[in-house]
């Protein structure tokens, strides 16, 4: 996992103020590019940026009623 991730994940778990986000971006050691999209909060440039998907599918399949109950 690199370290813009983690640190995301982290985030996640806490509540960060402003302050305490930008001074725990600032901390990391990753790229300037990745930094600054962390700063921004640009989501798109971040994913580009770490290799992630354009397009991710979410799906529920669910089975039809009738079949089986035979």
């Amino acid at each position: 996992m690199t370290s813009a991730i983690g640190f995301l994940e982290q985030a996640g778990r806490n509540e960060l103020s402003p302050a305490q986000y930008a001074a725990g971006v600032c901390l990391l050691e990753i790229d300037d590019r990745q930094r600054q999209a962390l700063l921004e909060r640009d989501a798109a440039t971040l994913n580009e940026l770490l290799g992630g998907r354009r397009r991710v599918l979410f799906a529920i399949l669910a089975p039809d009623e009738d079949v089986g109950q035979d």
